[in-house]
């Protein structure tokens, strides 16, 4: 069941025809990795959520390896759980670019290119921040961005927020907890 605040943060995204991905909790809009429209199917079951993008220097490609990792070191458990990637630049991250750098990662982890609009609604509905930092003397952009890997339920509810520095035995001891104590 949806929550007052989240129901009137997507009724606009109805309106003005984006399709949720996650209609019965917090949406995933844009363009799956291998070009189509995503479709809740893509992204249901228990999910890790990531916002970034894949010209950052750093900070998402460590995130994306301690998710990796924690599904690794979830061993079984870690198979029911789809690593989403969504990007902050969709500018730059094409489908394509994001099916060959998600792919580095894990085989399973699902890339998403949100339109600029989408990206705004579902950064305002997740609670998550991004801004576009110019670089200097000629130098591209990058991206300041929320670092959080989020644990998503089947019903699309956050039951986690891990923050970027905790490391991928400490992310799969959790989310660990989390998964055995729900069906």
């Amino acid at each position: 069941m949806l929550d007052r605040r989240t129901f009137a943060l997507i009724v606009p995204l109805l309106i003005a025809g984006a399709r949720p991905a996650a209609a019965d909790g917090l949406p995933i809009i844009g363009q799956h990795h291998d070009g189509r429209a995503l479709t809740k199917a893509d992204v249901s079951g228990w999910r890790m959520v990531y916002f970034g993008y894949t010209h950052c220097p750093d900070v998402c490609p460590m995130g994306l390896h301690t998710m990796s990792e924690a599904i690794r070191d979830l061993g079984p458990v870690g198979e029911r759980i789809t690593p989403v990637f969504i990007t902050v630049d969709p500018e730059r991250d094409t489908p394509e670019l994001m099916k060959d750098y998600t792919g580095y990662f894990h085989p399973r982890f699902v890339g998403v290119t949100p339109s600029a609009e989408d990206l705004k609604a579902m950064a305002a509905i997740w609670r998550i921040k991004y801004v576009k930092v110019e670089g200097t003397e000629g130098r591209s952009y990058t991206v300041d961005h929320t670092a959080s890997i989020f644990l998503i339920n089947p019903v699309g509810m956050i039951v986690g927020r891990f923050p970027h520095s905790l490391d991928a035995k400490e992310m799969a001891n959790k989310i660990r907890g989390v998964l055995l104590s729900r069906p």
